[in-house]
């Protein structure tokens, strides 16, 4: 299983101070990385840190808003200051809700598009110069199935992350050449802060609807991404580029 080991190898995840980014570090953690949390809310990320650290994972957090250039730069900076290096990129970090489309404001167009896809520009050319030093790195965006379904009220998410799914791609075209592998791992239904589906009895209509169509028969848990993350930070992964892969227990395949 070296193939999958990942001691000695640094991780940075944004938005790892919680939900499906926590799960995403933790299952970094136990493959061997050192992992930098990024998040803005300090007492989410000092919870997030101990949790992890206690676990026995090496945990450096980083309030840092992955929207503001001087943030991403210093997230860097004190990464490669504790831990010497940069290998792997998660860019985690995002934000969703509702907004018919008629009522949206330039305002709140702009927030979407900033947190959820400038935010991953940033972050993936502040990790660059890190990663050639390194001799090579893994970046994986998380995108949604949102970019496979569409939603009437969520036109700023999705164009968020369809911008990251192209992005993606064309970065595995311009990086390829630094030994750099690209991907975008773009989840369904998965049970965390920023979509909570609470127990059965307590849920909305769609949330069950959900359930009940994909070809699992359950909405996902954060721990469920620990393996593709695993894989796409690994060596395992070193001839998969550019690839937007799917993981929603086949739910966008049936709605």
């Amino acid at each position: 299983m070296k193939m999958f080991d990942l001691t000695g190898k640094v991780a940075i995840v944004t938005g790892g101070n919680g939900g499906l980014g926590l799960g995403i570090a933790r299952g970094l953690a136990s493959a061997g990385a050192s992992v930098a949390i990024v998040g803005r809310n300090p007492d989410k990320l000092k919870s997030a840190a101990q949790n992890l650290t206690e676990g026995g994972a090496t945990i450096l957090a980083v309030q840092a808003d992955v929207s503001v250039e001087a943030d991403v730069n210093r997230m860097v900076a004190e990464t490669v200051k504790r831990f010497g290096r940069i290998d792997i990129l998660f860019n985690n970090a995002a934000i969703s809700y509702g907004i018919a489309p008629e009522q949206m404001t330039l305002e709140e167009w702009n927030k979407f598009i900033a947190i959820d896809l400038t935010s991953c520009f940033l972050t993936c050319k502040a990790c660059h110069p890190e990663m050639v030093k390194a001799g090579g790195g893994k970046i994986i965006n998380i995108g949604s199935i949102i970019t496979q379904i569409g939603h009437p009220k969520l036109i700023q998410y999705a164009a968020a992350k369809g911008g990251m799914d192209h992005m993606t791609q064309s970065l595995a075209m311009a990086w390829g050449k630094d030994n750099i592998q690209v991907n975008a791992v773009l989840p369904g239904l998965v049970d965390s802060e920023m979509m909570p589906v609470g127990p059965p009895g307590t849920r909305s209509p769609i949330i069950d609807y959900a359930i009940n169509k994909s070809f699992v028969g359950r909405h996902g848990t954060p721990d469920d991404f620990a393996g593709i993350s695993i894989l796409l930070a690994s060596e395992a992964s070193s001839f998969v580029t550019g690839a937007i892969i799917v993981v929603d227990g086949g739910l966008s395949l049936t709605i």
